[in-house]
């Protein structure tokens, strides 16, 4: 069921949307070129680098990225509450480091910088149209699409496209609906057979997460000469992410609010089992152990390893709980949404206390 984008990616209200696109040309344009044996891997890079720019200027959180041969997943959060608690001076310093007049702020003298800033802040209505673009879904993929594409058809000398088409997005409603598709995510490279563990998979959260921790955690344990479990123990309660503050922390902290209720070990252990059923040929097999995380967020065991190879096949504009997609189309005045069937199979059972 095809609806426009807006009826469902409300303006100013948080949500949380899985974005992916591809792109329109020969496959393999972000990694080797088995025609020509030119590799375009540099690319994944650059869209890293860009969403990590673009997350430190708009009020939307990275969760979680895939970046793969010819396509790439984020997931991405509206903080509505964020962009309403700046001033119109920061949104005029943000809006003016994403589009630098001039010969751009990198260039120009402290006074010039400070008159724009000053001058475009008095701006109330452009301000406030400013606030707006800063918090909307479209203008962030907007930016980024665009900025890789430029990029990628200066250096092949072409014109036109370089995506396929406007991004794809659908709605996560629920916490069921967000810890299947982030595994989902992080788990591409994995299914795609480029990687065979989560911290070898490379330009994905998944590694850039695991490699700060055991980084954070080699140093504390260096310095305080503590067991690893002790280290472990105490990181996970003061949920310290400094290296990777850019991406949406996985569990909420006293300075910043997560995108799951479980701590980053748990969410890493999840990832590394479930990535072990993908790879280890154990299709249809659920461990134990997982049953207590999953119960928890409310989603089948029994159906997890289905879900999470084919979530974005099996649900369309929005995914989760049957309660959540029922409400969700009422809010649009629909009766139904691709997706119900899944999500009984996949979410049907409730969170249990722990």
């Amino acid at each position: 069921m095809a609806l426009p984008r807006k009826k469902y990616v409300k303006e100013g209200e948080e949500g949380v949307y899985h974005c992916f696109t591809r792109c329109v040309r020969r496959a393999f344009l972000c990694g080797r070129d088995s025609v020509t044996r030119r590799d375009f891997s540099h690319r994944k890079a650059l869209i890293v680098d860009r969403l990590r720019e673009l997350a430190a200027i708009f009020a939307i959180e990275v969760c979680a990225y895939a970046i793969m041969e010819n396509h790439y997943h984020i997931i991405l959060r509206i903080c509505a509450d964020i962009v309403a608690s700046w001033t119109d001076r920061e949104v005029a310093t943000r809006w003016l480091t994403l589009y630098p007049r001039g010969v751009g702020l990198k260039g120009t003298s402290g006074s010039i910088i400070e008159r724009q800033i000053s001058a475009l802040a008095e701006c109330t209505e452009r301000i406030a149209e400013l606030r707006k673009r800063l918090s909307s879904l479209s203008w962030f993929m907007g930016r980024l699409n665009e900025h890789v594409a430029r990029a990628a058809n200066k250096e092949d000398k072409v014109k036109g496209r370089f995506w396929e088409s406007r991004f794809k997005c659908q709605a996560l409603l629920d916490g069921a609906a967000i810890t299947a598709c982030m595994v989902y995510v992080d788990l591409n490279p994995i299914r795609a057979g480029l990687a065979a563990t989560p911290e070898g998979s490379d330009f994905t959260s998944i590694q850039e997460r695991i490699r700060a921790w055991h980084k954070e955690t080699m140093e504390v344990c260096a310095d305080s000469g503590q067991s690893m479990k002790a280290v472990s123990v105490d990181r996970e309660l003061s949920n310290q992410e400094d290296t990777t503050n850019w991406l949406c922390p996985i569990q909420s902290s006293s300075e910043r609010r997560g995108i799951l209720q479980m701590a980053a070990s748990e969410y890493f252990d999840l990832v590394d089992r479930s990535g072990r059923m993908l790879h280890g040929g154990k299709r249809g097999s659920i461990d134990a152990d997982l049953e207590p995380i999953l119960l928890r967020m409310g989603v089948n065991p029994e159906a997890w390893l289905d879900t999470i190879s084919s979530f974005e096949s099996r649900f369309r504009l929005a995914a989760g709980l049957v309660s959540s997609l029922r409400r969700f189309a009422e809010q649009l005045g629909k009766r139904w949404f691709t997706g119900i069937a899944p999500a009984r199979i996949a979410f049907t059972l409730k969170p249990q206390s722990v």
